[in-house]
């Protein structure tokens, strides 16, 4: 490093810090919209950096700020020991036995900046209304992305190529690439997983029933949102997608269909439009029906090529895992140990080196050890996403709608993530960190405010609304 360019960093250390303390909130909220970025990181010497995940990094500070200050006690679960316990476990192993130890370390710094915006979340979302807010954020980030992917995928079948989707003859034929629409996403598996978990989360908030006006622009937002996504959905042409929603949708409907009044109606208008979207495409000529009817056809066909790529993977991992079966050998050793040595980043396509699959990956790369964490904080997510709906059933019923919601979706990500994990992403962590913040907020003050919906405000109504 220069003179001058240490200097730069000493003269920008100090204001960067004053700016984050200052626009903090602004930093906070703007999260939902930098975590669909996730395929388009910013470059620096070779090295890929998330903007979401910078920004997790930079709102730290704040938050460090005011726990040493004395301004807040920082708020901590059972699921942040968890991952406290995860990063532990993939620093010991990255130490011990990772190959391309460097690397391995760099990899456990970014997943401590996805996990950290669960922490985040679960300290700075304290009120009802900074919760109703973000919640609103989050709807209109899965609006940008969701449109972002169908416009992309519209644009590529026209000819009109700006990225965001691949419908290329070599994707159906040879699967060179994974086929679909992914928008700013990382690829479509990623995108089809975003759209599924956002489906299920607003398509079981409209089926409920709740005391608001059913015209209000809360449930034209809620409605928007599940018909984006429902295409989008489709449009990734993902099968541990569309198995993951249907999955979460069961789960809500089985958990909440007995002690919540479901209006089928507002359910069944977004995964009609869905339906829709998918029977046009299935008798569409060309690459596009052809490759959607192999989809479907092969849903759960574990001899397909994909599937059986996956599965040769998943062996070999299984094979490398014999040498150290409890600590693993490290975080994403799998590419430089197929190396064997090799500078494996040199590689052609080294990046599709991975186990898309979080458990094989944990077993992986942390032993049975790491597996056992992040079984542990899976369930304790879940468990307490019940817990939540069950204690705020009577006394706040929108606000048990809104977790069992969250707690639906998060479980449709653990299906689809068994074919391509998304855990290192910030986007989950968006979804369970409001999850934990809603699980706290039952034991928050309510100041005589109900659970309100996504963008309703919870100041009085004006003397003239009144009425």
């Amino acid at each position: 490093m220069s003179f001058t360019t240490l200097l730069l960093a000493l003269v920008a250390a100090p204001l960067l810090v004053c700016g984050v303390l200052l626009w903090r909130r602004q930093l906070l909220l703007a999260l939902p919209i930098l975590v669909v970025l996730n395929g388009l990181p910013i470059t620096v010497r070779g090295t890929s950096l998330r903007i979401d995940q910078l920004a997790a990094c930079l709102l730290v500070i704040p938050l460090g700020a005011s726990i040493l200050s004395g301004t807040r006690r920082l708020r901590s679960d059972s699921t942040t020991w968890w991952l406290a316990s995860l990063l532990a476990a993939n620093l010991t192993a990255s130490l011990l036995n990772s190959p391309a130890r460097a690397y391995s370390l760099a990899q456990c710094a970014n997943l401590a900046s996805a996990w950290v915006i669960y922490v985040l979340l679960l300290n700075f979302l304290e009120t009802r209304q900074e919760l109703e807010v973000f919640f609103t954020r989050c709807l209109w980030a899965a609006v940008i992305a969701s449109s972002t992917g169908i416009v992309a995928f519209g644009l590529a079948l026209a000819g009109i190529s700006i990225g965001g989707a691949e419908v290329s003859s070599g994707a159906v034929e040879q699967l060179t690439a994974a086929y679909g629409a992914s928008g700013t996403m990382v690829e479509p598996n990623i995108f089809g997983s975003f759209n599924g978990a956002y489906l299920v989360l607003t398509g079981g908030l409209l089926a409920t029933v709740a005391r608001r006006d059913s015209a209000s622009p809360t449930i034209r937002l809620l409605r928007w949102t599940a018909v984006l996504t429902a295409a989008g959905l489709v449009l990734s042409f993902t099968r541990s997608a569309w198995i993951g929603a249907t999955f979460g949708a069961a789960c809500f409907l089985l958990s909440g269909g007995r002690t919540f009044l479901i209006r089928r109606r507002r359910i069944l208008v977004p995964v009609g439009i869905g339906c829709a979207v998918l029977l046009v495409l299935l008798l569409l000529p060309g690459s596009v029906g052809t490759f959607l009817r192999f989809k479907l056809i092969n849903l759960v066909n574990v001899g397909s090529r994909t599937a059986a790529l996956r599965l040769l993977t998943y062996t070999l991992a299984l094979q490398q895992l014999v040498e150290h079966p409890f600590i693993g050998w490290g975080t994403f050793t799998f590419a430089p140990l197929v190396a064997e040595g090799a500078d494996f980043a040199r590689f052609d396509g080294w990046r599709s080196l991975w186990i898309g699959n979080y458990l094989i990956l944990a077993l992986h790369d942390t032993g049975v050890v790491g597996l056992v964490l992040w079984v542990g904080m899976l369930w304790s997510v879940i468990a307490r996403g019940i817990r939540t709906t069950r204690r705020l059933r009577a006394d706040d019923p929108e606000g048990a709608d809104r977790a069992l919601a969250l707690t639906s979706a998060v479980a449709s990500l653990l299906i689809s993530f068994l074919a391509t994990t998304g855990f290192s992403l910030g986007y989950p962590w968006l979804l369970i960190g409001l999850l934990g913040a809603h699980a706290w907020s039952e034991h928050a003050p309510r100041d005589g405010l109900p659970m309100m919906v996504a963008g309703e405000s919870s100041l009085p109504p004006r003397p003239a609304d009144a009425t």
